[in-house]
């Protein structure tokens, strides 16, 4: 059977991080909490002085002072965490360095908190494969926007759209921003639309030269009857 000695021996060697008396040791440089406060209020009640008059204010004063100080707690972790999410989507440089000594940069892709840890995770290129590692937030070196091309849909919906629009130009009389040998600007039909490299343009076959060229859309300046002429009917002369 275990004696009272070795049974208080064992709860000592298993619980390091409190004194003889049940007292939770707080390392040098640890952040003390709201609660621990409280219970240093709590003790200083507990152990007052009965020859001593205490005045009865000084406690209420002090629990104003323990409200006041939670809140501002609150607020600063809110603002901090704010600070942290506010950096996903931005690129970054990190004390970390990967094989040749150069410190890794990447985007931002999540930031994860564990208790008071607070990771990034982010996407790195290494040997030429981009790939995803979490630093701590600690380790940010320098902070940059940069555009974000890794919303696929977002450039999906905006490549679809400008398709759209530039096959509702098929068949239809536009005018150019570039100009001929005689500083006119050119002027044709549009027989199609095609994307290149992401890119949308138009075929258009020019009315002075009949050949037909392809230009990006932001070249297109007029497009309909503007001069008067009708293109299904010039195409109907031009056959006849």
């Amino acid at each position: 059977m275990s004696t009272l000695a070795e049974i208080y021996n064992n709860q000592k060697s298993s619980d390091v991080s409190r004194t003889d008396r049940g007292t939770k040791i707080v390392k040098a440089g640890s952040d003390m909490d709201k609660n621990a406060f409280l219970k240093i209020l709590s003790a200083q009640l507990c152990n007052q002085d009965p020859t001593q008059n205490v005045d009865s204010t000084q406690y209420v004063t002090q629990l104003a002072q323990f409200t006041t100080m939670e809140q501002l707690h609150n607020l600063n972790s809110t603002m901090t965490d704010q600070a942290h999410y506010s950096l996903v989507g931005k690129g970054c440089t990190v004390r970390a360095t990967d094989s040749n000594g150069i410190p890794y940069t990447g985007i931002i892709q999540s930031i994860s908190k564990s208790g008071t840890t607070t990771n990034i995770h982010m996407i790195v290129n290494e040997n030429n494969e981009n790939i995803e590692k979490t630093f701590d937030i600690s380790d940010i070196i320098s902070v940059v926007t940069v555009p974000d091309y890794s919303l696929s849909g977002i450039t999906s919906i905006n490549g679809n759209t400008s398709f759209l629009l530039g096959t509702s130009f098929i068949g239809k009389n536009v005018e150019l921003s570039d100009k001929d040998s005689s500083n006119n600007y050119l002027t044709g039909n549009v027989l199609g639309v095609i994307k290149e490299n992401g890119v949308i343009k138009a075929r258009v076959k020019l009315d002075s030269t009949k050949e037909i060229i392809s230009v990006t859309m932001d070249k297109i300046t007029k497009v309909g009857d503007f001069d008067g002429k009708n293109s299904s009917t010039s195409e109907s002369k031009e056959e006849s």
